[in-house]
């Protein structure tokens, strides 16, 4: 924007007759009616209009549009918000004359502008019909002088284009190409905000604007669904959702796997939906549960018993069935994969939700072959591979599998039950690596090995040569193969008679004779030739081999299978915190939940013993330490100092704390932490310390002033909160809005009580903390509306049309500047908010009446009749 000298200059440079009198600070201080006159004045100088081009009011920039002896620039500038003075300014039709593609020349916000008129010239469409910017297309569909003909046209050209394509959209929602809407305006708009339709209609997201209008209140429960996934996961982790909004999140429209982490992880998520998320399939999102202080022991405790029963395999079939009543997709998937699982049950499981679990149904062993059947309609590539994978799959099966492309022809030819004539159908198949998997087939015939020996394809011939099934026959032939890669898988094979292998020894191919010295049934005197050869490195490979040969390869392992030990409900801690560190990676993971269980049924594991838990240290053994109600002092004092403030609020809720851990953990700096370590002392009161005496004395409703004053000096954070949150005097809240903590200010911010003075210091000082700067803006809005809702008009774009805009235009607290500035928008959604909202001026709503979107127009017509 032009500063006061540059506008002083070109004011003195251009000045005429009429205004050379005129400076600069008497147009700052021109009333709006002097401003008007002085506008619309045909002798106006171009340098005063350039400077009350830039007045805020729009009365006078709307004149300064209509004035022939504004500047040409400035003139296509104002076109942008008044296209229709700019097409009826005598300049603009003299400029037309003198040069008849002028309407090209112009800025594209302003040919926007005029093709969303009715009275534009024809030419002008014509031209912005087939001229595949985005901007003007989306501009020409809002002209409601388009006929059908014109519209067919429009979309034609914008299909032809990416950039242009959701023009279409647009186009068809035009009062021309459907008729007048009679009713359901409401739920067409709304419908596109929550089915995610926005890229359709020329709106996008504006992430950061929607979370801050969610928090604001702005946004309404009724649009949740529509936000952006990184808006509802935002909202998930915000420690003030209530319960309910994290229960909507759950759903499975909305819940992706970071919101069901943030979900489980927020200490106002409802017990019933903590319940529901111990049993999600993914281990995270599990730990997260378990770490999370609301979730009662009961749920973790029978989380480790049905864990141990899906991973016995001793476990009995009304066990398990008992096990699959609960809604549990990580317990259903290994009901459904056990051996002892009654048929019924897997029958019932073949239809649930989760294809994991499905999956897990078509792999069991003892799967019913009418279940199967079922199965192999699922349109899951997972339930397939896992059917196609089941060796009790009946042949029968297979072949219907054939003719099913979700179904890997590969595994078809590997499987067990894959009969000779599905085995010769498959050694034709076009794709080579179907044709190798026939190879793979114990079962296959002879005569089909003879066949696939001649392929064409030496990667198939290779995979012959490699066989332990191929004849001594086909060895010879392929002995002979012009690949060399396939005379080396001859090399290699066990089976190779020695013959062949002498031959292969004088190969011309380096890699052919490495493989002979290689292959353990080479003969010493060839290796000793091999020894001699001309490249080294084949020579070093004779040698190494002759060496490594005659070592005696003992073939029975001296490696016992931990296993059945480390998953046995009744191995002792000791054994499993000697075997755990000691083994494989399956049995270490094992021990340490066999530890975990055991700690859930045992309360009386001696303080030494837990100790050694320590040195496992993993999550799972940390939460069940945490959670252990008789942790020793030594591990309380070691988590509360710990880096994960997950588990430090884990431990805040630990029934059997000492004073020392529990006064450390009420002044710990994450504030979930000290919201976790209060509910853990107002639960217990097991523990005595000054702390809870303060705190009663806080939540009395007798407490005097000079109480209050004294608590908000104390040296706890919590307190400080509690009394930023009370009827406190102002001064106390004036106060305490200027603590060193975020939190006793932001209790400040959302205290009804709190002075319009106090809320507005909190909320202009948003570079300190934007959460305090949110809630001083909400409380303001909420009990000061009329005087701060300009913060809302701050928060709209207005650089491209966004959801973040429809909301803003949709509350009851736009201001009406906003109302007008948007009314002409690309956007037929904010077009819509403008129509339907209530501070819209009465001409504005009426010239939507005339808009060419039909649900705008719809709306607009409604409202307008209802005034």
């Amino acid at each position: 924007m032009l500063n006061s000298s540059n506008l002083l200059a070109l004011v003195h440079e251009a000045a005429g007759e009429t205004t050379s009198n005129i400076d600069l600070e008497e147009l700052v201080c021109m009333n709006p009616d002097e401003a008007r006159a002085l506008g619309t004045n045909i002798c106006t100088a171009p340098g005063v209009l350039l400077l009350l081009s830039t007045s805020k009011d729009y009365e006078t920039r709307k004149a300064v549009a209509s004035n022939p002896n504004t500047p040409t620039e400035i003139l296509f500038k104002l076109g942008v918000e008044f296209p229709y003075e700019l097409l009826e300014n005598p300049v603009f039709s003299l400029l037309l004359l003198e040069n008849p593609l002028l309407f090209q020349d112009l800025p594209e916000d302003t040919q926007a502008s005029l093709l969303k008129l009715e009275v534009v010239p024809d030419t002008f469409l014509q031209w912005a019909l087939s001229y595949r910017r985005p901007k003007t297309m989306f501009a020409v569909a809002m002209n409601p002088r388009l006929t059908r003909d014109e519209l067919c046209k429009l979309i034609y050209e914008a299909g032809c284009n990416w950039l242009t394509s959701q023009v279409a959209n647009v186009a068809k929602l035009h009062v021309n190409w459907m008729g007048e809407m009679k009713a359901g305006w409401n739920s067409a708009a709304f419908g596109v905000v929550q089915k995610h339709q926005l890229v359709k209609d020329n709106i996008s997201h504006d992430e950061a604007s929607e979370y801050k209008l969610w928090q604001l209140g702005i946004i309404g429960q009724t649009f949740l669904t529509g936000l952006h996934r990184n808006t509802l996961l935002q909202i998930a982790r915000n420690p003030d959702t209530p319960g309910e909004i994290l229960e909507l999140l759950s759903k499975p429209k909305t819940a992706t796997k970071k919101i069901r982490a943030a979900i489980a992880n927020n200490l106002n998520t409802p017990v019933h939906l903590l319940e529901k998320l111990a049993g999600d399939d993914d281990a995270w999102i599990r730990q997260i549960v378990f770490q999370n202080p609301s979730t009662p022991n009961a749920i973790y405790k029978l989380f480790y018993e049905y864990e141990a029963a899906i991973q016995n395999p001793n476990t009995t079939g009304a066990t398990l069935s008992e096990i699959v009543k609960r809604d549990w997709e990580y317990t259903q998937t290994g009901v459904a994969s056990h051996p002892n699982t009654p048929w019924e049950i897997l029958t019932k499981l073949a239809y649930n939700k989760s294809w994991k679990v499905r999956a897990a149904v078509a792999s069991n062993k003892n799967v019913p072959d009418d279940v199967l059947e079922v199965l192999i309609e699922d349109k899951r590539l997972g339930v397939c591979n896992a059917i196609v994978r089941n060796p009790i799959t009946p042949a029968w099966l297979l072949v219907r599998m054939l003719n099913n492309k979700c179904y890997q022809r590969q595994d078809i030819a590997k499987h067990p039950n894959a009969t000779p004539a599905i085995l010769e159908l498959l050694a034709r198949d076009a794709d080579c690596y179907v044709r190798v998997a026939v190879i793979q087939n114990l079962k296959t015939p002879i005569e089909l090995l003879v066949h696939l020996a001649n392929d064409k394809d030496f990667y198939v011939r290779n995979h012959i040569a490699a066989s332990s099934r191929v004849p001594e026959t086909l060895l010879a032939q392929l002995a002979n193969d012009s690949e060399y890669m396939v005379r080396q898988h001859v090399a290699y094979n066990l089976k190779t008679p020695v013959e062949i292998l002498r031959k292969l020894a004088t190969d011309e191919d380096n890699n052919v004779r490495c493989a002979v010295a290689e292959n353990a049934t080479t003969p010493d005197d060839v290796l000793t030739q091999l020894e001699n050869d001309k490249v080294d490195w084949v020579k070093a490979r004779a040698k190494i081999f002759r060496q490594t040969k005659s070592l005696i390869v003992c073939s029975s392992s001296t490696y016992q299978d931990n296993t059945l030990t480390a998953a046995n409900p009744n191995t002792h801690i000791e054994v499993l915190l000697e075997l755990a560190p000691t083994d494989t990676y399956q049995v270490y993971m094992l021990s340490i939940q066999n530890i975990c269980r055991q700690m859930t049924i045992n309360l009386d594991i001696p303080a030494e013993l837990l100790e050694k838990c320590t040195i496992l240290n993993t999550l799972e053994m940390q939460i069940a330490l945490a959670r252990y109600p008789n942790i020793p002092e030594s591990i309380a004092s070691k988590f509360a100092s710990s880096q994960s403030f997950r588990l430090r609020r884990l431990l805040a809720r630990n029934p059997n704390l000492p004073s020392s851990v529990v006064e450390k953990l009420l002044q710990d700096k994450n504030q979930d932490v000290r919201r976790a370590a209060l509910v853990g002392l107002l639960e217990n009161k097991t523990v005595n310390i000054e702390f809870l005496q303060q705190w009663q004395a806080s939540q009395n409703s007798d407490i005097t002033h000079e109480q209050l004053i004294e608590l908000a000096q104390s040296k706890w954070v919590t307190l400080r909160e509690a009394v930023a949150k009370s009827d406190a005097s102002v001064s106390v809240l004036e106060k305490l809005a200027a603590d060193e903590h975020i939190y006793v200010k932001l209790a400040v911010a959302k205290n009804p009580n709190s002075p319009a003075n106090v809320l507005e210091l909190l909320a202009n000082n948003f570079k300190s903390n934007n959460l305090i700067h949110l809630a001083a803006v909400k409380s303001l809005l909420l009990h000061y509306p009329e005087q701060y809702k300009l913060y809302i008009e701050n928060i709209a774009s207005n650089n491209f049309p966004s959801l973040s805009n429809f909301f803003i235009l949709l509350h009851h607290l736009a201001p009406t500047n906003l109302l007008v500035k948007h009314h002409r928008s690309l956007s037929w959604l904010e077009r819509y908010a403008v129509a339907t909202n209530p501070n819209t001026p009465q001409h504005i709503r009426k010239l939507l009446t005339e808009d060419a979107n039909r649900i705008v127009r719809a709306a607009a017509k409604a409202h307008l009749s209802a005034e």
